[in-house]
């Protein structure tokens, strides 16, 4: 059974899954980690490493595609993910929290980097950010839009890579063209850029200085 806090656009993984924790006692189930791709609402695509930052412990992936801790001590570990694909996440996870749950699961959705093999016609919006001194670090990149013809329905945001590259991808239907305003922030930083969103294409902003 998929974990119970769940959006509808993952429904769908559940479904498929029909995971339940039915260990024999000897395998000793700690915790398990549901990844879900942000873009997709599916599995992650590619290879994705789960450990544990204490003692470098490896995540045992099962035939459901959940990946498992058995045998922990109760207490605090740093969770790792870290994939070519998306980028890296980190979480804090207690395990005394998990006590008497039968589905002890930490869910991480995640968020792809601008290298992920998006369809051909995917909706999506490039760009590029320089500075002198280098990026600084919490930017984030989100689209916006007034138009009484089309409005965003969701919330689309994205963090550049370690490039400065940055892309953000558009889950639902867009129909024809529209413009947008990108609303860049980070630290001493606010930036207003518009741009355009067209059905089924990749619009490149062009490089953005971070002064």
């Amino acid at each position: 059974m998929a974990p119970p806090e769940m959006d509808s656009a993952s429904k769908g993984l559940k479904e498929r899954h029909e995971y339940v924790f039915s260990c024999p006692s000897s395998f000793s189930l700690s915790f398990a980690v549901w990844l879900v791709d942000d873009y997709t609402q599916k599995e992650p695509l590619g290879e994705v490493r789960v450990s544990l930052k204490e003692e470098s412990i490896k995540a045992v992936k099962n035939l459901s595609s959940y990946y498992t801790f058995s045998g922990l001590p109760e207490g605090e570990y740093t969770l790792s993910v870290e994939s070519a694909l998306y980028f890296s996440e980190e979480r804090v996870v207690d395990t005394r929290s998990f006590a008497g749950s039968k589905e002890p699961v930490v869910k991480i959705i995640l968020k792809p980097r601008p290298l992920y093999p998006f369809p051909n016609r995917a909706t999506l919006i490039r760009g590029l950010f320089t500075a002198d001194i280098g990026l600084p670090e919490g930017i984030t990149v989100k689209a916006t839009s007034k138009s009484a013809e089309w409005k965003i329905q969701e919330v689309i945001q994205g963090i550049p890579d370690e490039k400065g590259e940055f892309v953000l991808y558009f889950r639902e239907a867009i129909k024809g063209k529209a413009d947008v305003v990108l609303e860049i922030k980070g630290e001493g930083i606010e930036i207003i850029v518009p741009a355009s969103v067209e059905e089924g294409k990749s619009t490149y902003t062009g490089v953005i200085s971070i002064s």
